[in-house]
């Protein structure tokens, strides 16, 4: 278990660029400046999140990507898709994976459901893997 505070230490660092190895956390698809910019923001967020008395382990920092990542669709459409377009998240099987899971009940999907659904599913991974790193480069005192 860590503190907030501990971890916000570490989120600040991947702010500032310290990407660590979160790439290696990524589907291939990730890589380039769109996607730093990502996790950059990503790490600011999850900092916004945390409380600096509470202890936190790994499960909890993951249960918070759920959100995080609904609310990142929470925007206009065409900053929907234009993120979907600059990450290439079009371009990931395993986001493919994940879509077709969502959309089991749903025979038709419109393009503003996929995207929507591509990009919360990639701010979902996106949430892990700095999750992950956070957690691991605090825990290691890194």
């Amino acid at each position: 278990m860590t503190t907030g505070k501990e971890l916000k230490a570490t989120l600040g660092k991947i702010e500032g660029g310290e990407l660590f190895d979160i790439f290696n956390l990524l589907p291939d698809i990730a890589g380039g400046e769109a996607w730093a910019a990502e996790i950059k923001d990503c790490a600011r967020s999850m900092g916004e999140w945390l409380d600096d008395e509470r202890d936190y382990d790994l499960d909890d920092l993951r249960d918070l990507g759920g959100q995080w990542s609904n609310s990142e669709c929470e925007d206009y459409y065409i900053n929907i898709n234009a993120r979907v377009q600059s990450l290439s998240l079009w371009a990931s099987s395993y986001l493919d994976w994940e879509v077709s899971e969502v959309n089991q009940l749903s025979s038709y999907p419109s393009l503003t459901d996929l995207n929507t659904q591509y990009l919360c599913s990639a701010m979902r991974q996106l949430w892990d893997a700095v999750a992950d790193q956070a957690h691991q480069n605090t825990e290691e005192g890194q």
